[in-house]
């Protein structure tokens, strides 16, 4: 099975490095790489939600979100809290293109 070309592998995401950033939504870990390109993981544990379709959805939401950001050679991990339940989709998506943008 070959890797998705914009996942950050899974061995990446206890690597140290990264800068953090963190709100009472979520925290959001960036570093350097040396790929070339934007990488990209989420973590969404079972504290957020239960079902496993609304932690996909969360999960679909980060990945819309960051594909429409232009980062080149950047690696984001992306953890969400359950308080993530509390906004909508669009507030959600404003907050965190916000934070990433903040960080130009």
């Amino acid at each position: 099975m070959s890797q998705l070309p914009n996942r950050l592998p899974k061995e990446e995401f206890r690597s140290r490095g990264f800068r953090v950033i963190k709100t009472p939504y979520f925290s959001l870990r960036i570093k350097k790489n040396d790929v070339q390109k934007k990488r990209v993981g989420v973590v969404v544990g079972t504290s957020v939600h239960k079902s496993a379709v609304k932690r996909n959805f969360w999960r679909r939401q980060v990945k819309t979100t960051f594909a429409n950001l232009t980062f080149p050679n950047t690696d984001f991990l992306i953890i969400l809290f359950p308080n993530i339940n509390k906004l909508t989709k669009r507030e959600f998506c404003e907050a965190l293109t916000k934070v990433v943008v903040a960080l130009r």
